[in-house]
């Protein structure tokens, strides 16, 4: 029988984050820029509660952390996380991030070599950073105020996905995360860049990529995560855009807990 999400909400600075299972086998995960950990609740259905525990963590300025601010930095988001693994009391863990936190796999992984147990980095913005054009900076700051913007957005990263599945997604996206946080994570996609702290680092990597997906596809991949890392595999999700959690969960689970599972010692 699968077990309830389990919620809880912390105060300070330690995140918020829903808690989902409660198997012996410890993940961490993060949301994209565009929504919190509510992006996940798709998925939940199809996840084993009794191998797995999954803690389905809210950033500063997101879902259960929104009343949070700070820096908006890969450093912070990192920090907070190791806070958060420790109040759990997890001495090691996995850790799963999306689009804007796929950075934070890899900043997770070099702050925390021991602890890390494998990463899984689903259609990721890599250590690099996503260098953006005057052009696309301002379109992507437009969709902070705009939902038409955000709506084209929507669209063309999922490879045109229906109108009630972008609907949902404008309304998840302007409920649950801070006008500050948009601007200060945007800000930390275009600036950051620490490629020579990852380089050659042997943690167990899967990426995941959506072949629909426009910019982070196999080809990215493959002079990023796979160029960087000499344990990292790919797995490309055919028919899918940004949200494979979402687009196919069924077959989304299944890759993630076998991964998992084999790096699970």
């Amino acid at each position: 029988m699968k077990q309830p999400i389990h919620c809880s909400t912390r105060t300070g600075t330690t995140l918020g984050y829903a808690q989902h299972g409660t198997g012996p086998t410890r993940v961490l995960v993060l949301h994209d820029w565009l929504g919190d950990h509510s992006s996940y609740n798709d998925l939940l259905p199809f996840l084993d509660c009794n191998a797995f525990t999954y803690v389905f963590a809210d950033a500063r300025g997101y879902g259960k952390s929104i009343e949070q601010t700070g820096e908006y930095t890969i450093e912070e988001m990192a920090s907070d996380c190791l806070e958060l693994v420790d109040q759990l009391g997890w001495a090691r863990f996995h850790i799963i991030g999306h689009s804007m936190t796929g950075m934070l796999t890899q900043r997770l992984a070099a702050n925390a070599r021991s602890r890390v147990a494998s990463a899984i980095a689903v259609c990721p913005v890599s250590a690099a950073g996503n260098r953006l054009s005057p052009e696309a900076l301002a379109f992507f700051t437009s969709t902070m105020e705009s939902d038409e913007a955000l709506r084209r957005l929507l669209k063309f990263v999922s490879g045109g996905l229906c109108d009630g599945w972008v609907d949902r997604k404008i309304r998840q996206n302007r409920e649950t995360v801070s006008p500050g946080s948009r601007a200060g994570y945007l800000e930390m996609l275009v600036t950051t860049h620490f490629v020579e702290d990852v380089r050659g680092l042997d943690t167990p990597f899967l990426v995941i990529v959506g072949d629909k997906d426009p910019g982070l596809d196999a080809i990215a991949m493959e002079s990023t995560f796979l160029a960087w890392h000499p344990n990292a595999e790919l797995q490309v999700f055919y028919g899918c855009g940004h949200y494979p959690m979402q687009e196919s969960p069924p077959r989304f689970a299944t890759v993630i807990e076998n991964f998992l599972t084999r790096h699970s010692t």
